[in-house]
C-alpha cells in the first residue's frame, strides 16, 4: 500500500513541475527560490533548477530512507508516508510563492 502512495507522490510532483514549467512566470529565466523573513526575495534560480530542486530533494530523501531503514520496515513506511504528503504540499506551496511573487513584480 505504502508503494501505491508513494508512486501517486511521485506522479503528483511531476505534475506540479510539468505545470509549474508551463505556466508559472513563462517569461522569467530565473525563479525566487528563497524568501527573507520580510519578504524580499534572497536569491534566484534558472528555471528549470528551481522547478526541479523539490521533485529532486524527495526523491533524494526517499532514497536515503530505503537505505537507512532497510531492516525496520514498519519505520520506512512511516517515514515514506509523512514524505509522500510533505513532497508534493511543499513544492505546490513553492511554486504558489513564486507565482505570487512574479505577478507582484510585474
Amino acid at each position: 500500500m505504502i508503494f501505491v502512495v508513494l508512486t501517486l507522490s511521485i506522479a503528483g510532483m511531476a505534475a506540479i513541475a510539468f505545470w509549474a514549467y508551463r505556466n508559472v512566470a513563462p517569461h522569467s529565466d530565473r525563479l525566487p527560490m528563497q524568501w527573507s523573513a520580510d519578504g524580499t526575495v534572497n536569491w534566484r534560480a534558472p528555471r528549470l533548477l528551481a522547478i526541479a530542486t523539490t521533485p529532486v530533494l524527495m526523491l533524494t530523501i526517499i532514497g536515503l530512507i530505503f537505505v537507512l531503514s532497510r531492516h525496520d520496515h514498519a519505520e520506512r513506511n512511516m517515514a515514506l508516508l509523512w514524505v509522500s504528503f510533505i513532497g508534493p504540499a511543499l513544492q505546490a506551496l513553492h511554486m504558489a510563492l513564486v507565482a505570487r511573487t512574479v505577478e507582484n513584480e510585474e
